[in-house]
């Protein structure tokens, strides 16, 4: 019997996954598409080579798949299960003695290893490649502007190591520094020292500060001993990297949650709103990637009862639930940052809601 149900797992997952891959390119392209025709104007007033255009489509496609792959998933299968009843394939396994709850293993297990990429994705590759492509827009926009490339007037407060920043322009692609004033304070608040610095880069995971002078300062916060010159210093023991000081000028939309849960432990003072909207950000990250499991669960009863109907109701059930989903997501997310429902809960409402009636809709099939 083992051999055979190998058969039949390959079986099911050449059927549902095929149909899944077709239905991943076909969004890709009409996603790139209807992009493309939004900032095409732009593309050709700043006469942007074709190939930034490709690399523009290819960084921004990884922060699209969360939205992508759900929907994908939910056609595919439903197509799939479409098929095989309408072949009477489905019947047949079953009168060969496999349980229906059975075949659907090699469904699931595609959903939670989706869960799984875009999990890993979400963490590491999406916020960061979001963020490029929505700054080559904006520059596309205003003609390669540089006033785009830097942030001006920025500020970060190192609580660990009792430190404070103060950077007049910062440049957010090579992360270059200009008019640095950092305070060096005392684990009692107290200023230890003043550097000021004309220029800062970051070479080899440390920052070197250029044309650079150094004021000690007593307990009292006083001035004492002379003030020290030097053309550069290499600061070895400073643990701040260059995305600390992007997550002070990005949109939380371009942070994962582990850079939200950073920069409110950093921010303990945060007021309790702000605090929440960002909670709700930060749980809503990993909440998201769930929704390929999610939407298998919830497709598979779908599936088998209106295998018999046609395609076209597995397109409008697909459709449906894809609506409803994302309006109970953003239903949830205003009741979150509204303190109305927990983060937690605001965040992971729509996979409770569709996981419970997956799971209902599972236990009463046949």
């Amino acid at each position: 019997m083992e051999r055979p149900m190998k058969l039949i797992d390959k079986y099911i997952l050449r059927s549902f996954l095929v149909p899944t891959m077709y239905c991943l390119f076909t969004f890709c392209m009409l996603f790139v598409l209807f992009d493309l025709f939004d900032h095409l104007s732009d593309f050709i007033e700043a006469r942007t080579p074709f190939l930034q255009i490709v690399r523009y489509y290819l960084y921004i496609l990884p922060a699209m798949v969360v939205y992508i792959v759900p929907i994908s998933l939910l056609l595919g299968l439903l197509y799939s299960l479409w098929q095989l009843s309408k072949n009477n394939e489905l019947t047949a396994m079953r009168a060969s003695g496999v349980s229906l709850m059975r075949l659907t293993i090699p469904i699931l297990l595609v959903g939670l290893f989706s869960s799984l990429l875009i999990t890993g994705l979400q963490e590491t590759v999406a916020p960061w490649s979001g963020y490029w492509a929505d700054q080559f827009i904006q520059r596309q926009k205003k003609g390669n502007d540089l006033s785009t490339r830097y942030a001006l007037n920025l500020t970060i407060n190192n609580e660990e190591q009792h430190r404070i920043w103060a950077i007049s322009k910062f440049d957010l692609i090579t992360h270059d520094m200009q008019g640095i004033k950092i305070v060096q304070q005392r684990p009692d608040g107290s200023d230890l020292e003043m550097i000021h610095a004309e220029e800062g880069k970051f070479y080899d995971g440390r920052w070197w500060l250029f044309k650079v002078t150094i004021q000690k300062h007593d307990f009292y916060n006083n001035p004492v001993g002379p003030v020290v010159t030097e053309s550069q210093r290499q600061m070895i023991d400073w643990t701040e990297t260059p995305d600390d000081f992007l997550h002070e000028v990005k949109d939380p939309i371009f942070l994962s949650s582990r850079d939200l849960w950073k920069f409110m432990r950093d921010h303990e003072n945060l007021s309790e709103k702000t605090n929440a909207r960002i909670t709700v950000d930060m749980h809503v990250r990993l909440a998201m990637p769930w929704t390929c499991l999610v939407v298998t669960l919830f497709g598979i009863p779908c599936g088998v009862r209106t295998a018999r109907k046609g395609a076209l109701v597995g397109v409008m059930i697909a459709l449906l639930t894809f609506f409803a989903f994302y309006f109970l997501m953003t239903f949830g997310q205003w009741l979150g940052k509204n303190q109305v429902l927990t983060p937690l809960i605001s965040a992971w409402l729509p996979n409770l809601v569709f996981t419970s009636i997956g799971l209902f809709m599972m236990a009463r099939m046949r």
